[in-house]
């Protein structure tokens, strides 16, 4: 397993990992778009199966909120390449 940041989230990243048989764990822009043209943010439930555009296997997407120093909360997302529960890929 590979775990690593929101900048890494690329499709190329991804399949270079899944080439060397290995599965990825990272963070992931809301603004990404499904193959069906809607947005990653629109999701409404954690730890589905979906597609992404640009990538040729399935994800797993999951998401938390994460409190900021000004006490606001900000939603971020995080993909899986091996199949997970949502509360697993939380964890």
């Amino acid at each position: 397993m590979v775990l690593a940041d929101t900048a890494f989230s690329s499709a190329d990243f991804i399949h270079g990992v899944r080439s060397l048989k290995y599965h990825a764990l990272t963070g992931l822009l809301s603004s990404r778009r499904l193959t069906d043209g809607r947005l990653l943010r629109r999701l409404h439930k954690r730890g589905q199966q979906v597609y992404l555009q640009g990538f040729n296997c399935p994800v797993w997407v999951c998401w938390f909120y994460l409190k900021r120093h000004d006490g606001k909360r900000e939603k971020r997302f995080v993909l899986s390449t091996r199949p997970m529960k949502a509360s697993t890929i939380n964890w």
